[in-house]
């Protein structure tokens, strides 16, 4: 595992908008230093990169992956949004068709395929480390945040990609309200605003998100479904399934 992202159980201790912006701001003043960083910084990736992983990740200069790793931004499966500039970053490495749905739907990508869309700039043929290592030795440093959103992005964007993507994400899942949040970002990102204006934006909505009571709810499910499986005292192996009764039917 490279990095799991975000402690989730700390989510339910806050109470507050102001509790949300110190730990982003927090958050964001790790993530703007790496950024930042004279010296060229490169993400060894050599497994799992998940949520705030991947966000740590973008905000290195350069990431380099090992084959076998992958990558995700699984918070929409608990009613959030990215929220350590992900939504942001994100825009800026790989085009709106990549982009889009690894942010609506948290499906993981495998290497080669965020390769090909720019997120990663290199799949280690042996060690990663070293590998990485030896790119960070021969680029200069190159900030994601103070990359252009593509015009290629920005014209689809604009062109009616995020109403059709907005649509198809809500007939998907009903009633949901985190992707007409993850949208707002995205149009944040591809409008004339800077990357900090677009930051602030994912705060706001990220923010309401982890207030409302979809979010609660499926957290709720999230530790329920992994706690069904860890039973105090339980040892005896699980018994074959011989038959199956559907009741209410």
């Amino acid at each position: 595992l490279f990095c799991g992202g975000a402690e989730i159980t700390e989510f339910a201790q806050m109470k507050n908008q102001a509790e949300v912006d110190t730990m982003r701001g927090r958050l964001s003043s790790v993530m703007d230093l790496i950024d930042g960083c004279p010296k060229t910084v490169v993400a060894a990736i050599n497994g799992p990169a998940l949520g705030g992983g991947l966000e740590l990740a973008m905000a290195c200069h350069y990431r380099v992956g090992s084959a076998k790793a992958n990558v995700a931004l699984p918070e929409v499966q608990l009613g959030l949004l990215p929220g350590g500039q992900g939504t942001q970053r994100l825009l800026r490495l790989a085009p709106l068709e990549v982009a889009l749905p690894m942010l609506l739907t948290g499906a993981p990508q495998t290497m080669d395929k965020v390769m090909k869309a720019g997120i990663v700039d290199a799949i280690a043929k042996a060690d990663v480390v070293e590998e990485a290592a030896q790119l960070a030795l021969s680029k200069t440093p190159a900030p994601v945040s103070k990359r252009p959103v593509s015009q290629a992005t920005r014209f689809k964007a604009l062109g009616g990609g995020l109403d059709m993507a907005l649509n198809q994400a809500t007939n998907q899942a009903k009633g949901m309200i985190a992707p007409e949040a993850i949208i707002n970002c995205v149009r944040a990102a591809c409008g004339r605003g800077s990357f900090q204006e677009g930051v602030a934006v994912e705060g706001k909505e990220f923010g309401k998100l982890l207030f409302s009571v979809q979010s609660k709810a499926m957290r709720h499910v999230f530790f329920s479904q992994r706690m069904a499986g860890k039973i105090a005292g339980l040892k005896a192996p699980p018994a074959p399934i011989k038959k199956v009764g559907i009741l209410g039917a």
